[in-house]
């Protein structure tokens, strides 16, 4: 059985990096394969990633969980959503979590595990919105600085609109919440969970999805042994999925009724 030893290491600054050191100590052959895997973390990606949250979130029990399955070492890097990226890529050993798989990104990394459905909408209080024009006429709209759907509202803005950047997803959350922006782009289960931590009163209005996409784990294109990763990580998330541990996990974040209903649609 494997033992866990957790080491992390916080540098001071508000930019600084924390880095969480997984090591998994497994007896006899079973024992850790190769080179340690560098998981980048971006910060404030709750409920689905965040390295200095005190709950690692949807993908980061996710990936702790296949680090054991598959003998891997991990060390889980917490960054800037900003610089995650660029971090990654250039890492032979860069993993990331919670990367949407658009067009712009799919020649720049190895896809190693597909994991949930990621829906972009509208969030609101007083009316909905079901497009980003109509958000925008109606006053500023928030949305997470150095996404795709940043730069998507903001080529289509025109005249005094305004976007609202932000680089904490709970920002923009309590722009809505205090009325200083009308809208919010994101994640519909990410809008969702936070809007249930801030313990905000006043019910959200979604919109229709704007778009569509896939979240993944994902790999530097330097990757090495990726295909043969990829393939480990697949197994263990079925083997989760057929236990019960991938419906437990996202049960302790979304609810026991979400979770259902969102695993009854196949994923």
């Amino acid at each position: 059985m494997g033992a866990w030893a957790y080491n992390e290491v916080m540098a001071r600054g508000r930019h600084a990096a924390c880095v969480l050191v997984l090591a998994a100590t497994l007896g006899g052959a079973g024992g850790a394969q190769g080179e340690q895997l560098n998981v980048y973390v971006g910060q404030g990606q709750m409920p689905f990633a965040d390295g200095t949250a005190k709950r690692a979130g949807l993908f980061g029990e996710l990936m702790h969980e296949l680090c054991t399955r598959t003998a891997q070492q991990c060390v889980f890097r917490s960054v800037p959503w900003r610089r995650v990226l660029s971090e990654a890529e250039g890492d032979p050993h860069g993993i990331v979590l919670n990367l949407g798989r658009t067009p712009d990104r799919e020649a720049g990394f190895v896809w190693l595990l597909d994991v949930l459905p990621t829906p972009y909408v509208l969030v609101s209080l007083d009316r909905t919105f079901d497009t980003l024009g109509d958000a925008l006429q109606a006053g500023p709209v928030a949305v997470m600085a150095g996404t795709p759907r940043a730069d998507e509202i903001k080529r289509i803005r025109s005249g005094d609109q305004r976007v609202v950047e932000v680089t904490d997803p709970q920002q923009a959350a309590e722009l809505l919440r205090s009325g200083r922006v009308v809208a919010w782009y994101e994640i519909d289960l990410r809008a969702l969970y936070l809007w249930h931590e801030l313990d905000a009163q006043a019910p959200l209005r979604l919109g229709k999805p704007l778009s569509n996409t896939r979240s993944h784990i994902a790999g530097s294109l330097k990757l090495e042994g990726a295909s043969r990763l990829s393939r480990q990580m697949s197994a263990a998330f079925a083997d989760m999925r057929r236990d019960g541990s991938w419906q437990r996990i996202l049960a302790s974040y979304l609810g026991l009724d979400r979770s259902r209903a969102l695993l009854s649609d196949g994923w």
